[in-house]
């Protein structure tokens, strides 16, 4: 079994895949959402530069960014690759909700240990 401190160290990675993704497929500005993940990876690595053991005080802070990077009309969930764009691999599309699936996990597995 993994330890609370694993499952962070493991989220931050999903995190850093998640934003090298999207930072690699916008030249522009980034989406919205993308600040969401970027505050959560920072909250992490505070976290961990502290020395916390304990993870009752962060875990509420991931889950309240988590929900705000799926806020309506401008979160993660509308966020279309192929719709911005079109000449991308099919694959980018599957590529990019396994690790939304991946990080999402992280937070699934917490609402049944409540």
């Amino acid at each position: 079994m993994r330890t609370e401190r694993e499952e962070l160290e493991n989220l931050r990675e999903e995190l850093e895949k998640l934003m090298d993704f999207i930072r690699n497929m916008e030249t522009g500005d980034l989406p919205y959402f993308y600040r969401y993940f970027d505050a959560m990876k920072n909250n992490i690595e505070i976290f961990f530069w502290v020395g916390e053991e304990d993870t009752e005080d962060i875990i509420p802070v991931l889950e309240r960014d988590w929900e705000a990077s799926h806020s309506v009309l401008i979160g993660v969930q509308n966020y279309d690759i192929r719709k911005e764009h079109p000449d991308a691999d099919p694959v980018l599309c599957i590529y990019f909700a396994s690790i939304l699936s991946d990080i999402g996990r992280f937070f699934e597995c917490r609402g049944k240990e409540a």
